[in-house]
């Protein structure tokens, strides 16, 4: 069983959910990507205090993202997906605010915090969703188009965020808390449930315990998923320090980078779909992803100008186009049906491991070899290849353990 190239009769529920996206990567992407200079060139912090800052935001974001996973097998999808996120628009307006007057270092880390859990305990839910209304060949593509949609917010969100900064860097997140109070009314209006939760909810926690702990494919992806999260993070935090604290490149020169990587998923990811759907499997895929990404970071060791940049960015998004949709499609996949919020939420828990080495590993070395730069790229290039090797020998078992769920929901249909 191999994953199909479908829309044409995707669930109207996931169109809605990801014109959604679309909003919500507009007003909240550009925080992401300016959120290091808030705290390095407004308050002034160093490279380990703010790697070590972001880095901890990413373990507490997957704790609360795999409590929200077990939370939404419970309960449902809905009522998280709406109600989460309505602190929300009040969050980032406190950051707005810690940002504009820069006196409250620890108003902008609790607001900055509270967006964090926000958006942590909304996200099992809306791949859960995705999963409830698409059948396992058409699961890729489902995720494929909310993908796409939030990347073309990426495009538009991260340039105007560039032109705002130039005003000051709290207006960003005045967009994001505005973005937010709309996605909250859309979805209360138009997206439906997706998923009734069955019986014996006392016995979940320990019927997920045990089946995770026996599911040693899926703990053996979750390793190399750790490793995949710590050289992958830097593309984000270390790439924002690299950009405008230690080349001095202008704020717009990152706003055109990240809007780049918008506009190219827009553009590839359908083709490069065909490609993932017509020939091999998502696993094998997402090692060729990966190997895009290290020749990205290769391009990186050379002397920083925009075009060096601007080719990282889109070697670097190709390898994105390959690895980011197949992650929740193989956790799903691998996911028994009442427990995919749940498995969505153990893996990226642990993962956040990965990425909270990466980040606060990641800028502690930068600021290191910060005269040696290439030095550092090679690092990490090296590092991203033996990722790529370690998904690729994988390749084969995801395809049995693929047949073998088509095979049981078939029963279960025809049952």
């Amino acid at each position: 069983m191999e994953y199909r190239y479908n829309f044409k009769n995707l669930d109207p529920r996931l169109k809605i959910l990801s014109i959604v996206r679309f909003v919500r990567a507009f007003g909240r992407g550009s925080t992401f990507v300016f959120l290091p200079l808030v705290f390095i060139s407004v308050y002034h912090l160093s490279f380990i205090l703010t790697g070590l800052l972001l880095g901890f935001a990413t373990l507490l974001m997957a704790t609360v993202q795999f409590l929200a996973g077990i939370w939404t097998d419970r309960i449902g999808r809905r009522s998280i997906l709406v109600y989460s996120q309505i602190p929300g628009i009040l969050a980032y307006l406190a950051v707005y605010y810690s940002v504009a007057v820069p006196h409250f270092l620890y108003l902008a880390i609790g607001a900055w915090y509270s967006t964090v859990i926000i958006n942590a305990v909304q996200y099992p839910a809306v791949q859960a969703a995705v999963a409830d209304i698409t059948s396992v060949g058409d699961r890729l593509s489902g995720f494929t188009l909310i993908r796409v949609m939030a990347n073309l917010g990426i495009a538009v969100g991260p340039l105007v965020g560039a032109y705002l900064a130039g005003y000051g860097l709290q207006y960003i997140f005045l967009i994001s808390s505005a973005a937010t109070a709309v996605e909250v009314v859309m979805l209360y209006l138009f997206m439906g449930e997706t998923y009734t939760p069955s019986g014996q909810i006392e016995k979940k926690a320990r019927i997920l315990r045990d089946t995770v702990k026996n599911d040693r494919f899926f703990l053996l992806f979750i390793v190399i998923g750790i490793l995949l999260a710590f050289f992958s993070r830097q593309r984000g935090t270390s790439l924002t320090v690299y950009t405008v604290v230690l080349s001095r490149m202008p704020f717009m020169d990152l706003g055109a980078i990240w809007a780049l990587n918008g506009i190219l998923v827009v553009i590839l990811q359908f083709p490069l779909l065909r490609i993932m759907t017509a020939n091999g499997n998502s696993m094998m895929w997402r090692g060729v992803g990966v190997l895009f990404y290290a020749v990205s970071f290769v391009v990186l060791s050379a002397v920083p100008t925009l075009g060096i940049l601007l080719l990282s960015m889109t070697i670097s998004t190709v390898g994105e186009d390959f690895v980011s949709p197949t992650t929740q499609a193989i956790v799903t996949t691998i996911a028994p049906g009442y427990l995919r919020g749940s498995y969505i939420g153990v893996y990226n828990l642990i993962i956040a491991s990965g990425s909270f080495a990466g980040s606060l590993v990641g800028l502690w070395l930068l600021y290191a070899l910060r005269n040696f730069s290439s030095t550092y790229w090679d690092y990490i290039a090296i590092g991203s290849l033996g990722v790529a090797v370690l998904y690729v020998a994988i390749s084969k078992p995801f395809s049995k353990r693929m047949s073998e769920v088509d095979a049981t929901e078939v029963r279960i249909s025809e049952g």
